[in-house]
Order: structure tokens, then sequence, then C-alpha cells
């Protein structure tokens, strides 16, 4: 079980299915998948694509790789958006504490895809 979590496809898996539920699924629904809201519902959709990329069609070495460098930018990004205290679409992006959950699951491949970088 340890080794399972020390790998970044599982950490991977955890974030495509948060991410697809919380910035695909809930925001269709609450919206009605209105067209001033389709733009950002089909970025969170493209984002989980290239996750579900990295998870499933790569392995070893390759999937770490992938995963660090495309979960790092955006922990960079909560981060600086936190200190910044920015806002899109007039909502704050990283208000703390409530960014210290998306902050996590997005570290955690990361970190993992860090720590795998030259494993095989």
């Amino acid at each position: 079980m340890k080794t399972n979590l020390m790998k970044p496809k599982i950490w991977l898996i955890i974030l495509t299915l948060l991410h697809t539920v919380m910035g695909v699924i809930v925001p269709y629904i609450q919206e009605g998948g209105g067209k001033e809201d389709l733009a950002m519902i089909l970025y969170f959709l493209t984002v989980s694509v290239y996750l579900l990329y990295a998870a499933f069609m790569t392995e070893g070495e390759t999937q770490a790789r992938l995963a660090a460098v495309l979960c790092t930018p955006v922990v960079v990004w909560f981060v600086v958006s936190a200190i910044m205290q920015l806002e899109m679409m007039g909502v704050a992006v990283a208000a703390f504490p409530d960014a210290l959950f998306p902050l996590i699951v997005w570290s955690l491949p990361a970190v993992t895809g860090i720590m795998n970088w030259n494993s095989d």
C-alpha cells in the first residue's frame, strides 16, 4: 500500500476524478451549461484529459515526469494567487483555508512525480 501511495499514477487518478467532478460536472449542473460558463467548463475538461493521458497512457519515468510537469505549475499558481490575492471571474483563486484542499491534491502528484523523476 505504501509503495502505491509513492507513485504518481494513483494521485493523477484521484486528481482527475476530483478535478472533473468539481470543475466540470458540478458547474455544469449548477450553471445549466450556459454559454457564458462553457469556456471555463471545457478548459477544466481539457485539463482532465491531459491528466488521464498521464495516468493511463504512460508509466514509470515518463509518467513521473509528466505528473511533475503538469502539476507543479498549478501548485505554483495557487501559491502566487494566494500571495497576490488574485481573482478569477470575481472569485478569489486561492482564498485560504478553502484553497488548502486543492493545493494538497495538486501537490501530491507533483511531489511523487519529482520523487520518481529518474525511476523506472
